[in-house]
């Protein structure tokens, strides 16, 4: 859910012929089985930050805005020293493997939850990226049609980092932090 670094690749740098994937992709019956469980985790994860975390300061209030979140007001972060891993150990090693969440993970953003390392509080462009999943997660309407879509991406990319979503996110985070450089 984090971008990685930027480049100029696009998905078909890293989308393969289903027969040609590497094994770290999903095959789509172990995405089948582990996607409840993967919407649980969220789900959990959601509800633990919404009842723990912070409301937006101005600052990331004005900036879900621009990223497109309808109900800013819903939103709270919380600031960890990691990311969790799900405590399933399949669920966990098949987020390490495809690397949606790892031990390197900074940030992430689902449902109206937004969970950032410490060290990456200033990372500007990584927050907005995640401010724009909330803002996915609304528009899919809501975590579980969204969980699909997003971990859907990882049954035919090699890397995690492309996708639909990923993609916009990306794009968005970018556009609005070049505007806000160039103004």
């Amino acid at each position: 859910m984090a971008p990685a670094n930027q480049s100029s690749r696009t998905a078909h740098d890293f989308c393969l012929p289903y027969d040609k994937l590497p094994a770290a992709v999903i095959d789509q019956q172990k995405f089948e089985t582990l996607l409840p469980f993967a919407c649980e985790w969220a789900k959990q994860q959601e509800k633990f930050i919404l009842s723990h975390g912070n409301p937006l300061s101005s600052r990331h209030r004005a900036d879900a805005c621009l990223a497109g979140v309808q109900d800013c007001d819903r939103v709270r972060v919380l600031v960890v020293d990691r990311i969790p891993l799900p405590e399933d150990s399949e669920l966990a090693e098949a987020s390490r493997r495809v690397g949606i969440i790892t031990e390197d993970t900074r940030c992430v953003g689902f449902g109206y939850a937004l969970i950032i390392r410490v060290d990456a509080w200033n990372d500007r462009e990584l927050i907005l990226h995640n401010l724009v999943h909330i803002a996915q997660c609304e528009r899919a309407g809501g975590l579980e049609q969204w969980c699909r879509q997003y971990l859907g991406d990882r049954t035919s990319c090699a890397k995690f980092t492309v996708g639909s979503l990923e993609d916009e996110a990306r794009r968005v985070a970018r556009e609005i932090c070049t505007a806000s450089a160039a103004a």
